[in-house]
């Protein structure tokens, strides 16, 4: 009911909203350009989209951003997407949205796709497994950096660190998944948060409750009882209309002959027909049997992302372990060292981590599966963004919501943990990966780097130390 309630708000916002502050060709521009340009994380994108919407075209004050980019970091999938989603509502609505989301993550898709498709390719030289080998570990190394950031400051109680460390504990030694674990803390955070001080005032207002609705059912079944005292008065004078109108056509005879000859034969008619459908349906089938795989596999793929994309909060790291646990061990579409690479690429690519969802697709169904499968990925989040923009006080102040929220937010902290322990599994193979994954995790700490340039550095570091080893004991190359 509360989601209904805010999806009408939302609609009746939108038919009296306030003309739009910039147009869908000066939004599309502008996004692009962000979405060529945002490389580091979520961190350095922010930083950039404020400098743009802020700074140079001034469509938001300091305190209308804030909110958009709470509003994006409330909500699951990715926090940069989401916030521009909300800035492109807040210009020119539905549309704007759209536009300006679609304007982010073009350039990314692009760039990704092309990867993808290169990927084969430079598996075949020998430095080239060895850099993406340091990507991979790189990649490790800036989500266990990411994780002791977040974990200082959304673990503030004893409780906060029980919760994330149960998280991380459930998906890395159980079958749990990333859904079933954001609800059981979302659950626990609202439950230590309001139980205790509403559950007297909820059982008030049950009893309240319950008095009314036996009021209401007392007055229901007194007008039931009624209306069947009317019904039956009318069923015992239309009882002798309907025993007139029988007879009436008794005495019009039954069909004729001639009309039972023509029935007969549509009879024969249908049944030629239908011997033909079974044995044309078939061949139609065994023809577009490839066809129908293809789209069983799209579809699946769209489940996967829209799964993923509906209930994951804390950015495209925490997407991780479920995607792998349903790309590599469910479908088993690709094994763990591709995934890690597909993984590296959403690093070194523009735009969020979540634009993986292009390298999968594509690996998966070719270029529809990419299509589907990025749309899939962000299309929850988007959908989220426009009901809860459209309202943001209410959303904002909402103790339910944020109740929930508080318990989700350490867990966050746990997921993080358990995607770096997945990808260490698949992506680091030698003393000299967990190396280079120590060494991105204290650069991303201490030295205040680009992640990209991190990246690009440790996988240079990784082919030298392979490099180094072989030539020492005398392999080549």
């Amino acid at each position: 009911m509360a989601a209904l309630a805010i999806a009408r708000a939302w609609v009746a916002e939108q038919m009296v909203s306030e003309a739009p502050r910039a147009d869908l060709q000066t939004l599309c521009r502008t996004f692009m350009q962000v979405g060529v340009s945002s490389f580091g994380g979520g961190v350095a994108m922010i930083a950039q989209v404020r400098r743009v919407v802020v700074q140079q075209h001034k469509w938001l004050t300091e305190g209308e951003f804030l909110d958009a980019v709470s509003l994006g970091q409330s909500l699951p999938g990715a926090h940069v997407a989401n916030a521009i989603s909300y800035i492109g509502l807040k210009m020119a609505g539905v549309r704007g949205a759209l536009v300006a989301l679609a304007s982010f993550v073009l350039p990314s898709f692009l760039i990704m796709l092309g990867l993808t498709i290169a990927h084969d390719h430079l598996l075949e030289i020998p430095d080239a497994q060895r850099i993406f080998q340091g990507f991979n570990a790189a990649v490790v190394g800036l989500i266990v950096a990411t994780t002791v950031r977040l974990g200082k400051s959304a673990m503030q109680q004893q409780w906060h660190l029980e919760l994330g460390v149960g998280a991380a504990f459930l998906l890395i030694f159980t079958q749990t998944t990333v859904v079933e674990v954001v609800l059981l803390a979302g659950m626990t955070g609202f439950i230590i948060k309001t139980w205790k001080s509403k559950l007297r005032n909820r059982v008030r207002e049950q009893l309240k409750r319950e008095r009314r609705t036996q009021a209401r059912s007392q007055k229901a079944e007194q007008e039931a009882r009624r209306q069947a005292a009317e019904l039956i008065e009318k069923g015992d004078r239309l009882s002798g209309e309907y025993q007139l109108e029988g007879a009436i056509r008794k005495k019009k005879g039954a069909v004729s002959e001639s009309e039972k000859e023509t029935g007969k034969e549509r009879s024969r008619s249908h049944k030629l027909h239908s011997m033909a459908g079974l044995v044309v349906l078939p061949v139609v089938m065994l023809m577009a049997w490839p066809i129908i795989t293809r789209m069983v596999t799209v579809w699946k793929l769209a489940t996967v992302f829209l799964r993923v994309g509906a209930v994951t909060f804390g950015g495209g790291f925490v997407m991780i372990p479920q995607i792998e646990m349903d790309v590599c061990e469910v479908y088993r579409w690709m094994d763990h060292r591709t995934f890690a690479d597909g993984m590296a690429f959403g690093q070194i690519t523009p735009g969020p981590v979540l634009i993986t969802a292009t390298f999968i697709g594509y690996k998966v169904a070719g270029l529809l599966g990419a299509v589907v499968a990025t749309v899939a990925a962000f299309l929850p989040s988007f959908l989220m963004t426009m009901i809860a923009g459209s309202s943001i006080d209410r959303f904002r102040t909402n103790f339910q919501v944020q109740a929930f929220l508080s318990g989700v937010a350490p867990a966050v902290v746990g997921m993080l943990a358990a995607a770096a322990v997945s990808l260490a599994k698949s992506g680091l193979g030698s003393p000299g990966s967990y190396a280079v994954a120590t060494l991105a995790c204290l650069l991303m700490l201490r030295a205040r780097l680009n992640p990209v340039i991190i990246i690009f550095l440790c996988g240079l570091l990784h082919m030298g130390i392979s490099r180094g080893v072989i030539n020492w004991l005398g392999l080549g190359f």
